[in-house]
């Protein structure tokens, strides 16, 4: 099980990459909800709740999954 430590160390984690590859992701992802855990996208979809809705049926929640929009 996750602690909150765990939990705020894979956060700054997703943001610092999201910051760095802000570029590819508009290449890519541009219009859609991004979800990024530690230094990768799981998932993508253009409606956020769907997106939230298949990470809970995977076991991830917001917290440590960093949910973006890319425009």
């Amino acid at each position: 099980m996750a602690t909150l430590i765990d939990d705020l160390v894979e956060y700054r984690r997703g943001r610092s990459w999201l910051e760095r590859n802000a570029s590819l992701l508009r290449m890519s992802y541009r219009g859609k909800f991004v979800a990024v855990l530690g230094s990768r996208v799981v998932d993508s979809d253009e409606d956020r709740f769907s997106l939230l809705q298949r990470l809970w049926s995977r076991g991830l929640y917001p917290g440590p999954v960093i949910i973006h929009f890319v425009d």
